[in-house]
């Protein structure tokens, strides 16, 4: 098979249980069928909401608690589902380890992602963070050569990255010493995200069930913010409004229980590289919805962006 991947226990075989996991290579597709563009397309859609949803209620919930409440809320959901299948989540079978890092990385991505924003303007921040998939592209084909993108395909990525650059270009017109920092955290944001797919792809992570793969993630960030919120004396809302609470719903189970469930599954079941891709899509998904329900002006800029990124995504993703 030519998508090897590291980190398995070829030897050890489990036992079938119910709710067991084998550690087995999975063949994955080379191509994006309908169902997964589908699902890609989705979770964009929401991560791309989330932005909105996140500014809604900063003055009521900080952001920092926001973070800590999602990835909470959002591990003891993935936690009742795994109890309902039957699946254990910490098993012998050589994740813990990889499961840390991933959590960690996970963790230090929102981490530096939210401390850029207090330095940096949004447009800087997203076009930064979205050279995730470029950490992915060019060093994922060092563990797994099926996962290398032809120049063509890169060209896409290129293309993609540069329509989202293009929309976002106001941004950069602003000059503000502090900047300079919080663009290096945003940037480090990026490829704390695109390790954490790394990561995933190519340890035993992307062999076991995916619910497991988003607890780990989930649960260990869970207990590195906590702390982080007692060190920094985070305060706890006392009272949340119905807005906050349906937003802290959508962030939690919505988000990131739901759909990084759909997103882990995408990837242990197609390559990486160019589910990745279409992550170009959810800055363009978060200015429509801007547009939709925050009234914002239509610049042409978007309609180029859009264009740009969909003709990526298609180069990076054509047979």
């Amino acid at each position: 098979m030519e998508d090897k991947l590291q980190w398995v226990n070829k030897d050890s075989k489990l036992k079938q249980k119910p709710g067991a996991t084998r550690s087995h290579e999975v063949e994955r597709k080379a191509h994006l069928d309908g169902w997964a563009i589908v699902a890609i397309t989705g979770c964009c859609m929401l991560w791309g909401y989330q932005q909105i949803a996140i500014k809604a209620i900063a003055d009521e919930v900080p952001l920092l608690m926001q973070l800590t409440i999602r990835s909470v809320v959002a591990s003891i959901c993935i936690w009742a589902w795994m109890a309902f299948r039957g699946i254990r989540p910490f098993q012998p079978d050589r994740t813990l380890l990889p499961g840390l890092i991933a959590g960690c990385l996970f963790c230090l991505e929102f981490v530096l992602l939210y401390t850029g924003l207090a330095y940096t303007n949004t447009s800087r921040a997203i076009t930064f963070l979205y050279l995730a998939p470029f950490i992915v592209a060019l060093v994922l084909p060092f563990f797994i050569p099926a996962e290398r993108l032809s120049w063509l395909q890169f060209a896409g990525l290129v293309g993609a990255f540069s329509g989202l650059a293009f929309a976002f270009q106001d941004g950069f017109t602003a000059a503000d010493n502090l900047f300079f920092l919080g663009d290096i955290a945003v940037i480090g944001a990026a490829v704390a995200w695109g390790l954490t797919t790394i990561v995933v792809r190519i340890s035993t992570l992307g062999q076991i069930a995916p619910e497991r793969t988003i607890f780990f993630q989930l649960f260990f960030s869970s207990l590195i913010l906590i702390g982080t919120c007692i060190v920094l004396d985070v305060p706890v809302p006392q009272q949340l409004s119905l807005k906050a609470m349906g937003s802290l719903f959508l962030q939690s189970v919505i988000i990131a229980a739901m759909s990084y469930l759909f997103w882990f599954w995408l990837l242990r079941h197609y390559l990486a590289t160019k589910v990745s891709a279409f992550s170009f899509l959810t800055p363009a998904f978060g200015i429509v919805f801007s547009i939709g329900l925050v009234n914002d002006p239509v610049d042409s800029k978007l309609l180029v962006a859009l264009a740009s990124i969909a003709a990526g995504i298609y180069l990076v993703n054509r047979r």
